[in-house]
């Protein structure tokens, strides 16, 4: 070819660096949900701030060993 077209290698980029975005939105997000919560706001609250699903910040918190039975277990401690 006499003059290469570089469209193909520019879409390729532009999708590696979208996929580089959208992780670190996705840990921006995390550490936000994590400090949020950890700050003692309900899930819900961030459920509804951050127009996700009770479910889905449930999800995040589990990945980080927070889970509803250990909610439950350490805001009722032992004696």
């Amino acid at each position: 070819m006499a003059s290469e077209d570089n469209s193909l290698e520019a879409a390729a980029q532009g999708l590696q660096d979208a996929q580089e975005a959208l992780h670190a939105a996705r840990r921006s997000l995390t550490k936000a949900t994590l400090n949020a919560y950890a700050g003692g706001e309900p899930v819900y609250r961030i459920a509804e701030r951050t127009g996700r699903t009770t479910t889905e910040v449930w999800n995040t918190l589990a990945v980080h060993a927070i889970t509803r039975s250990t909610h439950l277990s350490g805001s009722h401690p032992t004696p």
